[in-house]
Parts: C-alpha cells; structure tokens; sequence
C-alpha cells in the first residue's frame, strides 16, 4: 500500500508509519506500506507537528526521509490512496497505466463501510468501486503542513478513522 500525498512530509508520512504500528499492533502480516509526494524534495524530515501527534499515538517519526512519486514505486504497490483529488489526477496525467489501483484515502474508506460482508479480506477494488462515491475534492485531507498542532490533530484524527475502517478489510497479502 502506497500513501501519496503533496511533498510527503506530513499526511503520506504520518499515514505510512501509522498504519505500520496499527498493522503491527493487529498482527496483520502481508501487508507493506510505503509513502512518497508528487512534488517536494527527496530527503526531508516529517513536518514537526504530524510527528508530534505520531509520537502522542504511540508511533516514532524517526527516520522518516521523503520520497518523491515515481513509476517504481507506483508499480511496486498493490494499492495507491492520495489524500488530495489533484493527487489522484496528477498519477492519471502522469502513469495512466497505474490509476485503476489508485484511490482517494476518504474515498476508499467511505467505500470500505459500504461493503456489506463483515471480516478481514473482503476488500476488493472491484467492490470498493462499485459501492464507493466518486473521488473529488469534497474527500481531501487538508494539508496540515504549516497550520500549527491544531490542525495536525485534526488530520491525524481524520487519518486514524480512515485506516480504522481500511486496514482490516484489506486482502491477506
């Protein structure tokens, strides 16, 4: 599972390393999740307040290097969540090959509540978008990088519901 977000600094990072502790925590095995942004620079710290609120939930943001967005890495992932519509449209734009398994993180989360068999492995992309709503912009995250602690909370609050409802429905890798 691959999270994009705009310089992956901030919601990519927080959501890559949030959902290693969770899945780790769950005993999920099978599952890898990577990070990286469609523009920024490669080899950046996580913004200070997204690993603040990492640290308050029991994840270390240590070592965290950003990455930038490449056919590798989207090649690489099974699944690909973007936190912001202009994501998900600059990996159509850029590697239209890769959109089928590229989704917005709301978008798939609302989607994964809407399937209506119950447990772990049900999760098909096909399912998510037969009953998931269209992605837009009404499902962004917002950017939290350089609007305070406040702000960081409330997009770490919004990240942690969407993996609560994502990560057990995910397929046993």
């Amino acid at each position: 599972m691959l999270f994009v977000c705009t310089a992956n600094i901030g919601r990519s990072a927080y959501a890559e390393r949030r959902a290693a502790q969770l899945l780790a925590a769950a005993r999920i095995d099978g599952v890898s999740v990577a990070s990286a942004g469609v523009a920024g620079i490669t080899g950046r710290a996580m913004d200070g307040h997204m690993a603040a609120q990492l640290r308050a939930r029991g994840g270390d943001p240590y070592g965290h290097s950003s990455s930038r967005l490449t056919l590798d890495l989207l090649e690489e992932a099974h699944l690909v969540l973007t936190f912001e519509f202009a994501h998900r449209l600059s990996i159509a734009n850029s590697w239209p090959t890769q959109e089928p398994k590229v989704f917005g993180f709301r978008q798939l989360a609302d989607a994964v509540t809407r399937v209506r068999e119950p447990g772990r492995g049900l999760l098909l992309l096909d399912q998510a978008v037969a009953v998931g709503r269209p992605d837009g912009l009404n499902f962004n995250v917002a950017d939290p990088y350089g609007r305070g602690a406040k702000v960081a909370r409330a997009c770490a609050d919004t990240i942690d519901a969407g993996l609560d409802r994502i990560l057990p429905r995910l397929p046993p890798g």
